[in-house]
């Protein structure tokens, strides 16, 4: 498997399968995008500065459009933020999301580990990350975890990033699944950078809005921060199809609802009975994905099973600290949902 392969790459495969590689929002997109992408004129450019789409993430989130920066998913603000800061030895907390570490090695830099501890469920140790804080430039977390699909509490988040503030360490933390928890409210830090100039949070449309191919990412920082990254930006990196999505789908109130809702209800039934099969341990999630682990069998050998039976999962074997008995799979409709549990049910028995 390929050092920095990722989920959802259907194209390979010459038969039609139940992608649960990729963790993109089972419910689809809003429906409310359609009218606008229909009227969208492709014999302009973008707005240079995205004004409307910043106003439509400023009421979104309560802070002002100055605060934020839009890019082609949230991929290109990670290599944005790597590259204005001239990173090389941030802290990743691992397993994690690839891109974070190909970002950083690109550069030349080296990136600096922290394993997370399976023995606790994969659950973040606020305390670890500080006393590692001396030996590094800077801090990188994905909030949710991909693939762990684990969060950490706001309070925490704030503890590390006023610690790192003290060493003049900038602080990346990769919220790219943070709406898909139900209780959201508890993790999310976007309110922290009015008072820490030195954090930089990160969402996309991708994952909650279901909208991978349009590629609309957003950060947030302070004026200076988000100055400095767009000195580093190349123009109209958002195309209009994105733009006009992005104007609307904040707005959705509905959609956000009931995708939390339902997420919450999946997890439940797929912990449940995932948690009965013999030769499998389940780790609890609060997102859309979850990770597993074979306790007696490769996951090579359950990802060809599968295949034969029209299911795509996830081999979670190149994320740092795991192997080749680690898969993720992503929620999608509950009938999907069922026919992965009785697939992996007969497969394993």
């Amino acid at each position: 498997m390929d050092k920095y392969e990722h989920g959802g790459n259907i194209y390979v495969y010459d038969k039609d399968v139940i992608d649960f590689s990729s963790n993109i929002n089972p419910l689809g997109f809003p429906e409310c995008i359609k009218d606008s992408i229909d009227i969208v004129d492709l014999t302009k450019y973008p707005d240079v500065n995205y004004t409307k789409l910043k106003n439509s993430i400023s009421k979104y989130t309560g802070l002002k459009s100055e605060n934020i920066i839009v890019g082609n998913g949230a991929s290109e603000l990670i290599y944005l933020f790597v590259r204005a800061f001239f990173l090389k030895k941030p802290l990743i907390p691992s397993p994690a999301f690839l891109e974070y570490e190909r970002a950083v090695t690109l550069l030349g830099g080296n990136p600096f580990y922290y394993q997370i501890p399976e023995k606790n469920g994969y659950v973040i140790d606020a305390d670890e990350i500080v006393n590692r804080l001396k030996e590094v430039d800077s801090v990188i977390i994905g909030n949710p975890n991909n693939p762990t699909g684990k969060a950490i509490k706001r309070k925490d988040v704030e503890y590390m990033v006023k610690e790192a503030k003290k060493l003049d360490l900038p602080v990346m933390i990769d919220e790219a699944f943070m709406e898909f928890i139900y209780d959201y409210e508890e993790y999310q830090s976007l309110d922290l950078i009015n008072d820490y100039d030195n954090l930089f949070i990160i969402r996309a449309a991708t994952k909650f809005f279901g909208l991978p191919g349009l590629r609309l990412g957003y950060g947030f920082g302070s004026e200076n921060l988000i100055k400095r990254l767009e000195a580093y930006k190349e123009p109209w990196t958002v195309n209009v199809f994105a733009d006009a999505a992005g104007r609307k789908i904040f707005a959705d109130v509905k959609f956000m609802e009931n995708t939390r809702k339902y997420i919450k209800e999946e997890v439940d039934y797929l912990t449940n009975e995932l948690k009965k099969i013999d030769g499998l341990v389940v780790f609890d999630t609060q997102v859309n994905f979850m990770l597993l682990k074979l306790k007696n069998r490769r996951v090579n050998d359950l990802k060809e099973e599968l295949l034969k039976r029209g299911i795509l999962i996830r081999d979670a074997s190149n994320f740092r600290y795991l192997d080749d008995r680690y898969f993720r799979v992503a929620v999608k409709s509950h009938d999907d949902n069922v026919k992965l549990v009785e697939a992996i049910k007969e497969i394993l028995k």
